[in-house]
């Protein structure tokens, strides 16, 4: 839809186009039946030029031919939309059911923590709800010193170790 606006007699007429964010495709962004079966495939998982192949023609085509015609296809600016809001909602409903099975996972150990019949599991229990990283109890860390030494000092402090741990060997 389009509204014409217009201000004073002298003043451009300009006309308002939907689009933008959130805005359809506009009708010149639809897509062929074999444009939207070469997208399906892809989605499907298929290689670019397996989607090609099942959505096109290619019988007496080079595979290099396929190739690039398959590359070209898969930068058309619809299917790459397309193509990247469908990765978008795969990668949100695997960080959702990750979430789903974490979620399930800390409410069975904080079951497990106050309800087991043994005391072992509780504590068990405990343990691994100590261990997940909103808690960061239990974690094992390492220091490391990083303070520069000459070599002779590390000489002399590596002998020293090596004496007080062979020392009583003799």
């Amino acid at each position: 839809m389009s509204d014409d606006i217009k201000h004073g007699d002298d003043a451009p007429k300009l006309t308002l186009v939907e689009g933008g964010k959130g805005a359809k495709a506009s009708k010149g962004r639809k897509l062929t039946a074999k444009q939207e079966a070469f997208l399906a495939g892809l989605i499907r998982g298929q290689s670019q030029y397996e989607a090609y192949c099942g959505a096109y023609s290619a019988e007496g085509m080079k595979r290099s031919a396929i190739d690039t015609e398959a590359w070209r296809l898969a930068g058309h600016p619809e299917i790459a939309r397309r193509l990247h809001a469908h990765q978008g909602s795969v990668e949100r409903a695997a960080q959702a059911s990750a979430l789903s099975r974490r979620r399930l996972v800390l409410e069975r150990l904080e079951h497990e923590a106050t309800n087991a019949e043994s005391d072992s599991a509780r504590v068990r229990a405990l343990e691994l709800l100590g261990k997940t990283h909103d808690v960061g109890l239990f974690v094992e860390r390492i220091e490391t010193d990083n303070t520069e030494r000459t070599p002779d000092e590390l000489r002399t402090e590596l002998q020293a170790r090596l004496t007080a741990l062979l020392g009583g060997r003799d």
